[in-house]
């Protein structure tokens, strides 16, 4: 890596911080009521204002959050530029921020609830009664260790307070057959504890179809539904917290959480393979269609239970902080093969994931020119597959039958970490010094239980942040700031189901893939200003990616001409680009929030995969320019009520998707949501509007050769598939709440 060129490229638009500085310099006749509320995040793990610390970070309030009916991974992507964060069909997550990341097995961007990082599919896992959502950008290793290389997504949820008995009951009905339910309940159980409960039910028909329901044939034994993407989804959170004594206290949650419905039921479109060669761009006359003709439709059934707990010591001059969490996760991912509207014959991929942390941390409590904090983190992931191909049943006599089932995916792999972090600000004035450093030891072990294959890797990363901020007047600072990340090393799915690897003492083993690696540059400015009616920030950032791991399909080694999944490095690539938001309280009842971000990714020169130069080619699942505008009004009524109208206008410029080699461009889009409503101190009515202008946009979108649609299209060259997650359709709903 050129160092030099990194410093310049970073440097050398420092000059448009000096353009905007003056912004903090702005004044208004002073009055509380216009002033933004101050925003307190724990990026850093301790309580600090979003202003005035080194780091990029957007958040998103849970009344924000509750009224724009953010629920999912899908709106906090669209609310945030420079972050893609999207749901597959099968309610796994698709993440990256600023261009890193994964769509795919690997995690990318981490997870946290409570301080509590999750994994798998507990990942995209819906998340209520939030205090606030964090979206942390940039590698977090440092803080969070492996699997945050692209950011962290961090939900911080209410917590039960002794102050009164206290709920909320929302009810909220709209298109799509969407039925949902809310309630949440404080419940003070003396002076010094309390008790919280939050519970919801969900019932969406979604928004896809399916011609062939009903079966003309089976008619009602048909194992294909109508509604393709309609699901199910259901949870509930209890947490306790309390004083022990003046200086120890405790904080202790459980939850459990089931998902009934579709997996992997993404939308499908032919292209002309012809006009795809020479372009590799979407076509302009893509239908967007909601209808899926097929007759494989997979289903999903998952259940996650979890619990955590924290106990907090206060000393003199310090804070010990113990947080040891459990969660285990059942998935049944099943999908017909036969090609008919029956289960006669299917896969069978039932996985189990037990995940197991604890961290111990000691952090400064005192208000002098030094903050520090240490701490010692491990956790263990166990996972587990046992799939079949069922095979049908076979008539034995009148009344007997038979089911043969066979295995072609057994695995166990388990995944643990031990690491020492720790880091350390000092205020000199001016400036502000900040390092941290952590040794982040992590190990992985997978057997292919069906076939032998064994194999272990292991290895130890040394991260470091380091950060300079300068004080540049009351109201802004200016940072610069460099962080590292990785995600760890895995295996390539290839060697699972071919024939057997000898490993140096003659073992049967799997291929290792090396982890990937980022190291970030950051050059940013913060400031309020208009007497606190206004802010504004500012970041440039420039990061070298290595190793990238991308998920792709390869010739089974096996010479038998199949095609499998695969995870394989590719090569290392280089991301730039520039992110600005600004906020202003343009009157008592109305604020206007904005922010934009661009990022350039391309390969390194020199990357090469097979035969195939990528120098200089752009990045996959990278969103090139976005932005966002949204307004805020709220004004008091004669009646007691307060009238309520929100708007938020996404627009997500074009994506290319696929392999390095093999890449198609998704189109721009632009999403609006509206929201408009009455509240009074216990009642609330709101009316919402996703997708106002009805448009039709691919969240996600990869080419594929075709093996299931048939014709040949323009240029006399077979056709192609586009398969890809279609994006939320206008849907309107209503809702109503009751506070008590």
């Amino acid at each position: 890596m050129n160092h030099k060129n990194t410093i310049t490229n970073i440097w050398s638009l420092t000059a448009m911080s000096l353009a905007i500085s003056s912004f903090a310099g702005v004044t208004a006749a002073a009055d509380v009521s216009l002033e933004l509320e101050e925003i307190v995040v724990t990026a850093r793990k301790r309580n600090e204002s979003m202003l005035e610390i080194p780091d990029s970070i957007k958040m998103i309030t849970g009344e924000s959050a509750a009224r724009q009916n953010i629920k999912g991974l899908n709106k906090i992507g669209l609310a945030v530029p420079n972050v893609n964060l999207s749901m597959r069909a099968d309610s796994y997550p698709n993440v990256s921020i600023r261009g890193v990341g994964a769509f795919g097995l690997t995690q990318g961007v981490g997870f946290h609830v409570d301080g509590v990082q999750i994994y798998k599919g507990d990942a995209s896992s819906r998340f209520g009664d939030i205090e606030r959502i964090e979206v942390l950008k940039g590698p977090q290793g440092t803080m969070y260790g492996g699997s945050n290389i692209g950011g962290a997504i961090k939900y911080v949820t209410k917590r039960p307070t002794t102050d009164e008995s206290s709920g909320r009951v929302k009810l909220l009905a709209g298109g799509q057959g969407i039925v949902d339910g809310e309630v949440s309940l404080n419940l003070p159980l003396n002076n010094d504890w309390a008790m919280r409960v939050f519970g919801y039910t969900r019932t969406d028909d979604g928004f896809m179809t399916n011609p062939n329901s009903p079966s003309p044939v089976f008619g009602e034994i048909s194992n294909h539904p109508k509604n393709i993407t309609q699901y199910d989804e259901s949870a509930i959170r209890v947490s306790l917290a309390g004083d022990v004594s003046d200086t120890f206290s405790i904080y202790a949650t459980a939850r459990y959480s089931k998902y009934d419905g579709p997996a992997n039921n993404w939308s499908r479109e032919l292209i002309d393979g012809a006009a795809y060669s020479n372009s590799g761009k979407v076509p302009a006359n893509m239908q967007h269609s909601n209808i899926l003709d097929v007759n494989n439709l997979p289903e999903h059934d998952r259940e996650t239970v979890g619990a955590s707990l924290e106990m907090v010591w206060e000393r003199d001059g310090y804070d010990i902080a113990s947080i040891t969490s459990y969660s285990d996760t059942d998935s049944l991912r099943k999908t017909d093969v036969d090609g008919t509207q029956l289960w006669f014959i299917y896969t069978n991929r039932p996985e189990t994931y037990k995940f197991t942390t604890q961290e111990l941390r000691v952090t400064s409590n005192n208000d002098g020119n030094m903050q520090w904090m240490g701490g010692l983190y491990m956790s263990e992931g166990k996972t587990s597959m046992r799939s079949t191909l069922d095979l049908g049943w076979l008539i034995l006599g009148a009344d007997e039958f038979m089911n043969f089932a066979v295995p072609f995916e057994t695995s166990d792999q388990t995944d643990s970490k031990l690491a020492g972090f720790g880091n350390v600000t000092v205020d000199l004035g001016e400036w502000e010094i900040a390092l941290g450093l952590r040794l982040d030891r992590w190990k992985a072990e997978r057997e292919a239980v069906d076939i032998g294959h064994k194999a272990s890797q292991s290895d130890t990363q040394v991260l470091g942040n380091f950060s300079m901020t300068k004080t540049i007047s009351d109201d802004a600072i200016g940072y610069f700031s460099v962080a590292q990340g990785y995600e760890p090393g895995q295996w390539n799915g290839i060697a699972d189901g071919a024939p057997p690897v000898f490993g140096p003492n003659g073992e049967k083993t799997l291929l290792g893939i090396d982890p990937e690696e980022l190291i970030q540059y950051e050059l940013g400015w913060k400031a309020s200003g208009m007497d606190g009616r206004g802010s504004l920030t500012a970041a440039i950032f420039y990061s070298n990616y290595n190793d990238r791991i991308y998920q792709y399909v390869v010739p089974n080694p096996d010479g038998s001409g199949t095609l499998m999944e695969a995870l394989l490095n590719v090569g290392d690539s280089t991301q730039k680009g520039i992110e600005f938001e600004a906020s202003i309280k343009v009157n008592e009842f109305l604020q206007i929030s904005g922010s934009l971000g661009w990022i350039d990714a391309s390969w390194d020169n020199g990357t090469m995969v097979g035969d195939l130069d990528l120098s200089g080619k752009g990045t996959s699942n990278v969103v090139t320019e976005s932005w966002n505008l949204s307004a805020n009004y709220a004004r008091p009524l004669s009646n007691g009520f307060e009238f309520i109208a929100d708007l938020q206008f996404s627009n997500r410029g074009e994506q290319d998707g696929g392999a390095p080699w093999d890449v198609l461009t998704n189109s721009s889009f632009k999403v609006m949501d509206v929201q408009i409503g009455l509240q009074n101190d216990r009642w609330e009515l709101m009316f919402n509007i996703d997708n106002l202008t009805g448009e039709d946009y691919y969240t996600d979108l990869e080419p594929f050769d075709n093996f299931s649609f048939n014709g040949l299209t323009g240029g006399g060259e077979p056709a192609r598939i586009a398969i890809g997650t279609l994006g939320q359709p206008r849907v309107m709903s209503a809702s109503v709440s009751y506070s008590f």
